[in-house]
């Protein structure tokens, strides 16, 4: 062989030998590998992406970039490659990711100095063992304490209260804080479930922890407080709700979550039947936009969303539109909400009431009513005066007009600008997911007041599904059966002749007569949920039951 030709094979040698080369494959695939397996994938996996898709991507992307560094024949054309086509489906899974994630869960390039990086690091390590993070009423992001801090032992405390509690789709979480211990329990569509009780140390330490985020006087304890603060963890932001007040028992804490959303429903989703619709409907807008309606339910039974519907109906731009209540729940954009804390310096209820109606308000939504001084300021106007939305605490139509009628102190003038009387209750309603339908027998449906020719198929409760081989408790209501909550009413509206009859103090005439004019009574509301496959035999007995107890507060 030439010398020529045998010094041209050892320089090639040396360049496919050469040491450099599979050092910087290395460098740019082991962190590559390091990157997708052990952060991608369990990102994509955290937020639910498509994580088989996003997987496939990366793999195909490393096989590429392989080839192009093995086989290109110039490597610093080959290498350059193979880097892009690494970090070309990372860069799409970075943007396709923070288009969907939170702002405060966004990837972000930083130019921060090596200091503030080693502190968010830092700060990293304390939150690893927590779940949550809590936002102050300030719009305080509160760091967790270290675990060798006497604080970490509360935050970790609270995780364990609220977290369970999100997860099963809790409303509100209640603790009664005695001497011996705090009593705890969480309403899960409207019915209370117990909770281990807490020891009095860990149950006061907890609930100074959640007033201090509340914006609330941790050192006082008697006087009624509220406030609010938000999470964020597994599912997302919460807002959370506090109201905590003394009582003879100990001290009553209360844990409303995302209050404001569950309350907002919109008028048309509440359930009314066509002819209850029918009522309400005259009272919308025009000449019939007038008088007062009173809107009843037992405790727990979704009084204050369907008063914040009634209101939501009207149109705030071309009406005018006041609110007086002592705490404002749900706010509605072009709605004058004003809130009355009875404080001292502060008029009056009754004085504040009138001086809202001295300003020709289309429509008023009232808090309680419950002293003959505001009742006579809000019959005063009589049937020309605007429309008014007054809340009553009672359980069927007939207790909320006799307890009306006591408040003003004479029934002919308590009934002289009514219009209409609802009453309602919540019934729970069936899981999609794990319903199970079943075909009543003539009895039933005879118990039951249903026709028999038209109502062939019921549904009944399980709370189970069959995963392969296995029965399992179902995933969307965690094997309660039920999930979520629809309003029965009863609406009464006041004709003349309900009129004569009410003023003569003769409420049971009055619902008969209205009952003889087709007014559907609740049960039958009832059942034509239960016909429509909504819900249960059970439950309707449960909620319409004569001396039923009221399953929430």
């Amino acid at each position: 062989m030439p010398l020529s030709l045998l010094t041209l094979a050892s320089q090639e040698s040396a360049v496919l030998v050469s040491i450099y080369k599979p050092i910087l494959l290395a460098v740019t695939f082991l962190p590559w590998a390091w990157l997708v397996s052990s952060k991608l994938d369990k990102d994509a996996r955290f937020y639910h992406f498509a994580v088989t898709h996003w997987n496939t991507a990366h793999l195909v992307a490393g096989a590429a970039a392989l080839a192009a560094g093995l086989f290109i024949p110039i490597f610093w054309i080959g290498w350059p490659v193979a880097l892009l086509v690494l970090l070309g489906p990372v860069l799409v899974y970075w943007k396709y990711r923070n288009d969907r994630v939170p702002e405060e869960e966004k990837f972000r390039l930083s130019g921060e100095g090596i200091g503030a990086a080693l502190e968010r690091r830092r700060s990293a390590k304390l939150t690893r063992e927590a779940l949550l993070r809590f936002t102050d009423s300030a719009d305080r992001q509160r760091t967790p304490p270290d675990s060798d801090n006497p604080l970490h032992r509360v935050h970790m405390l609270a995780e364990d209260l609220i977290g369970p509690a999100l997860d099963s789709r809790a409303g509100f979480l209640d603790m009664l804080i005695a001497k011996d211990g705090a009593q705890v329990g969480q309403s899960i569509d409207g019915i209370r479930y117990k909770r281990d009780p807490l020891p009095a140390e860990a149950s006061l330490s907890l609930l100074d922890f959640l007033k201090d985020l509340s914006g609330c006087d941790v050192a006082d304890r008697r006087r009624r407080q509220t406030g609010r603060f938000s999470l964020t963890g597994p599912r997302g932001r919460t807002i959370v709700n506090l109201t905590t007040q003394g009582s003879s028992q100990g001290i009553v804490l209360r844990l409303d979550f995302d209050r404001a959303e569950r309350l907002n429903r919109a008028y048309d989703t509440l359930g009314l039947l066509p002819p209850q619709k029918q009522v309400l409907d005259e009272l919308q807008s025009g000449p019939g936009r007038r008088g007062i309606v009173l809107v009843s339910s037992p405790p727990g039974h979704g009084l204050s969303s369907t008063l914040y519907a009634l209101l939501g109906r009207h149109d705030a731009y071309t009406s005018n539109i006041k609110t007086l209540e002592r705490e404002v729940m749900v706010r509605h954009d072009g709605i004058d909400h004003q809130q009355w804390t009875g404080l001292a310096g502060e008029p009056e209820y009754a004085t504040a009431l009138q001086s809202i109606l001295r300003r020709d308000p289309d429509i008023v939504l009232t808090d309680f009513i419950k002293d003959a001084e505001t009742a006579r300021v809000v019959t005063d106007p009589g049937p020309d005066g605007p429309l008014i939305y007054i809340p009553i605490r009672a359980g069927s139509t007939a207790e909320a007009i006799d307890l009306w009628m006591q408040t003003v102190g004479d029934p002919k003038r308590a009934v002289r600008s009514l219009k209409a009387v609802t009453c309602q209750r919540l019934v729970r309603t069936l899981c999609p997911q794990c319903r199970q339908a079943y075909q009543p027998t003539a009895e039933q449906l005879a118990r039951l007041g249903l026709p028999a020719g038209k109502v062939t198929q019921l549904y009944r409760a399980n709370g189970k599904v069959q995963v392969k081989n296995r029965i399992e408790p179902c995933p969307v209501c965690n094997g309660i059966g039920y999930f979520g909550q629809t309003a029965i009413f009863e609406v009464f509206g006041i004709d003349d002749e309900a009129r004569k009859l009410l003023a003569k103090g003769d409420i049971k005439n009055a619902l008969l007569h209205a009952r003889r004019n087709r007014m559907p009574i609740l049960q039958q509301a009832a059942l034509a949920r239960l016909a429509a496959g909504d819900t249960t035999p059970e439950e309707i007995v449960r909620v319409t039951a004569p001396n039923r107890k009221s399953d929430a507060a």
